[in-house]
């Protein structure tokens, strides 16, 4: 028996640890019996009462295929067998003789067809068959022959043929059984490993290692592409719309104030218009103040967007002046005109209201005294009337100028602060982007260096898988004709046959 080359054991024990147990298992096993099976069907126990009828204990049956020293395969005369059905079977096909038998030829018409595609599919799927012959027969013939003493019919049946083989083949078998399945042991187990050498040179070739690398790569190198470029649009995008944003918010708070203020003129009293400056100042810097917070927030909102650091700080405008002073309190010459007219509207009101009073010679002297009172009181009241109106008109032309001033300042202080924002910004993005890209190259150096230890590890590798392969083609030259390993017979099967009515 050929021993195994120290080589190819160091190939099978680094790519198969079970491989050599199995060998010497097979080396030293005694193979003895007939392991029987088939397809669903088929009449395999049924076959077996008949060979045991007619053979008594001449043959023995096992269950193990590794130990059975021949294997009877049982199939069908409907139909061919399938692909799927002769890779279950491979395994023996590939170690130990194996006799098909074809059952119920006395039934289906067509049975030489079926015997012949049986035997070119177990041809072409197992080329390495040990030895594989093919026995049309028909159980039913032989059974009916044995009952009827009919021996033409028992020897129709095919039955005595199957028997014969058995019987040659189980002779055969004791001098050769145990190196037919040392030699399909070797060769099966070679088989194993040269399919993992191959399944992991290919795995290395195909670049599995290294996919997640290269993706990893190509990310970091799109990341670095699209620094800058993104960042800096989205930077010029975001201030224009806080200029925008912040600009409209400033102009509606004042609109409001100023709207505001007027309602409040039209219905206030002297009292209330005394203390109105100070509230529209107030108000104002109240106006002032949210605006810059307004910004203030907007800002910080870009700075997050743009993933840098807050940076903007709270504005403290609390203790600024405003520009905004106190009313005119000069009266002009439209005042004094007014209360002229005020005073002889009143007089002129008071002697229109005493003329009835004139016609009583006795009420001449309280006539004029009335007159003089009457005419006073009005003369007062409309003036102080005229002048509180014309104290409104002065307020709202104040109050709409002041608020439009500090509107001005609030606006250019907010577009000097947006100005501010968006250079310091853009030099923290830039500054930002060089830390990035200084960032991304330290990682694609780092992965550039791993594809290359990658690289150099799988030309080893691939250079390692060719000399087990070669160790493994130099082990199995001694293999070949050592034993017979695929000498496939088949039996004339040109015999007239009794089929069944």
């Amino acid at each position: 028996m050929i021993p195994l080359s120290e080589d190819m054991k160091s190939v099978l024990r680094r790519w198969d640890s079970s491989a050599l147990d199995e060998i010497e298992r097979a080396r030293v096993s005694r193979p003895a019996g007939v392991h029987l099976t088939g397809t669903a069907g088929s009449g395999k126990s049924e076959l077996r009462r008949e060979l045991s009828r007619l053979v008594g204990s001449a043959i023995e049956f096992t269950d193990s295929v590794a130990d059975a020293a021949v294997v009877m395969i049982v199939v069908d005369a409907s139909a061919p067998v399938g692909r799927v059905e002769v890779e279950q079977w491979r395994a023996a096909l590939e170690s130990t003789p194996v006799v098909f038998v074809v059952n119920k030829i006395d039934v289906h018409r067509h049975w030489r067809e079926v015997v012949s595609a049986d035997t070119d599919v177990v041809a072409e799927c197992v080329p390495r068959a040990v030895e594989c012959t093919f026995h049309p027969v028909s159980v039913r013939l032989a059974r009916m022959g044995r009952e009827s003493g009919d021996a033409a019919m028992s020897a129709e049946s095919g039955l005595g043929a199957v028997a014969d083989r058995l019987g040659v083949v189980l002779l055969q078998t004791a001098a050769l059984g145990t190196e037919r399945k040392y030699a399909a042991a070797v060769q099966d187990c070679a088989s194993g490993a040269r399919a993992s050498i191959v399944a992991r040179a290919r795995a290395v070739t195909g670049g599995s290692d290294t996919a997640e690398l290269r993706a990893r790569r190509a990310g970091l190198v799109g990341e670095r592409d699209k620094l800058g470029g993104d960042r800096r649009a989205l930077l010029h995008n975001r201030i224009q719309r806080v200029r925008v944003e912040s600009v409209h918010a400033a102009a509606e708070e004042f609109r409001a104030l100023t709207a505001q203020a007027k309602r409040t003129i039209d219905g206030a009293g002297r009292a209330e218009l005394t203390h109105l400056p100070a509230h529209v100042a107030e108000s104002a810097r109240g106006a002032r103040n949210r605006a810059d917070a307004a910004l203030t927030a907007r800002l910080r909102a870009v700075e997050t967007e743009l993933g840098l650091a807050p940076s903007q700080a709270e504005s403290s405008l609390a203790d600024d002046p405003l520009d905004i002073g106190e009313p005119s309190k000069r009266r002009g010459v439209e005042d004094a005109v007014m209360i002229v007219v005020g005073a002889s509207a009143g007089v002129g009101l008071g002697r229109l209201v005493v003329s009835p009073m004139a016609l009583v010679p006795a009420w001449a002297v309280a006539n004029t005294v009335i007159t003089l009172v009457l005419g006073g009181v009005l003369a007062w009241w409309i003036t102080r009337s005229r002048a509180l109106v014309a104290h409104r008109a002065h307020l709202r032309g104040w109050t709409q100028e002041s608020v439009a001033r500090v509107k001005s300042s609030v606006e250019q202080r907010l577009l000097s602060r947006i100005l501010d924002a968006e250079s310091m910004l853009a030099s923290a993005v830039a500054s930002a982007d060089r830390d990035a890209v200084a960032r991304i190259d330290v990682a694609l150096a780092e992965v550039d260096a791993e594809l290359h230890r990658l690289a150099d590890n799988r030309s080893a590798l691939l250079s390692a898988c060719d000399r087990d392969l070669s160790a493994l083609e130099r082990g199995l030259e001694r293999f070949r004709g050592s034993v017979p390993l695929s000498s496939t017979h088949g039996e004339p099967f040109d015999e007239p046959v009794r089929r069944s009515q």
